[in-house]
């Protein structure tokens, strides 16, 4: 391979690399707009399913109150806490309301779309 080419796979690689490498403070994403959903799975329902589909990229934040729960989506070996995405699961008189606010940068796997679709394709029934 060229010197040249070698140059350009670099200038192309280096964004990647630092997408994944961003992200924000759960403070900076709780001030954002949120998308709103209404789900008809229960809370558990969602934590479960979310859980099973983003794996080690997502914390979990229970809270005293019965039915409020925050999903962070963001990168688990990152030492400084630093999210893409704050699912925030609140339950409803019939399932859960859920909001979604995003850091807004950019991420190769994880765009706002992907994450209301990973919500809105969670089933009630799981945690039966």
């Amino acid at each position: 391979m060229h010197r040249t080419g070698i140059l350009l796979i670099a200038a192309m690689a280096a964004p990647l690399l630092a997408a994944c490498a961003g992200g924000a403070s759960a403070d900076y994403i709780q001030a954002q707009e949120p998308r709103r959903i209404h789900s008809d799975a229960s809370v558990s329902d969602l934590v479960l399913c979310l859980k099973g589909r983003l794996k080690e990229d997502a914390s979990i934040v229970a809270y005293p109150e019965p039915g409020k729960v925050d999903v962070r989506v963001g990168r688990a070996e990152s030492a400084d806490t630093r999210y893409f995405h704050l699912i925030s699961l609140r339950q409803a008189p019939r399932g859960t309301d859920v909001e979604i606010r995003s850091s807004g940068e950019w991420h190769p796997l994880m765009s706002p779309g992907r994450v209301a679709g990973m919500v809105e394709d969670c089933k009630p029934g799981t945690a039966r």
